[in-house]
């Protein structure tokens, strides 16, 4: 299964339902699998299932949610994803939103997919760096943390201060981090 971060103007309201978020994901795959507990509160958590038909955002009825945790008739549903339906899950983790997750199949994911866009070596490292380590800690910023973690880089092969801030303001210009220098989803798809 692949995973693709979108942006909120890539999905269109009817998918949206009463979700008025920004956090989307798409999984790409051909089966799904709902838990026999979708829809029920465990711990400030849960995870609710929906199908929807991608064409018009009609909702299809989605197997054993709705019902009573003591319902014997609630049961995990699994199968092989319908074409043109998307299975949507909308998360709720510890008590926060996390977003609406689309399962698509890969016919139907194809408008999704993230342009290819080439990157340099000196680009790879940064973006990798910048989606792996927080801006500064413990008096180190992400070049001094990159440096230090440089698993298999011999250090010829890793940038200077100057191709890092190089690289880095290219990958601005390209859209992978934002003016503060933080990824994007864009820079999420590339990584």
């Amino acid at each position: 299964m692949n995973t693709i971060y979108l942006d909120p103007n890539q999905i269109p309201a009817y998918l949206r339902g009463s979700y008025s978020g920004k956090q989307f994901r798409a999984i790409i795959t051909d089966r799904v699998s709902i838990p026999k507990d979708a829809g029920i509160w465990g711990g400030g958590s849960r995870d609710t299932y929906s199908f929807v038909e991608l064409s018009t955002g009609r909702s299809i009825s989605t197997p054993g949610q709705g019902l009573a945790p003591w319902d014997a008739s609630r049961h995990q549903y699994e199968g092989e994803l319908p074409q043109g339906v998307a299975l949507v899950c909308h998360s709720i983790f510890c008590g926060k939103d996390t977003g609406l997750t689309f399962y698509v199949r890969p016919d139907a994911a194809a408008k999704l997919l993230p342009e290819n866009i080439e990157l340099t070596e000196h680009e790879k490292i940064v973006l990798n760096a910048t989606g792996s380590y927080k801006s500064s800690y413990n008096g180190m910023d992400r070049y001094q943390m990159a440096k230090s973690y440089a698993y298999g880089l011999k250090a010829e092969q890793f940038p200077t201060r100057g191709q890092w801030d190089e690289a880095k303001q290219s990958l601005i210009s390209k859209g992978m981090l934002n003016k503060a220098g933080a990824i994007t989803n864009k820079g999420r798809n590339a990584r």
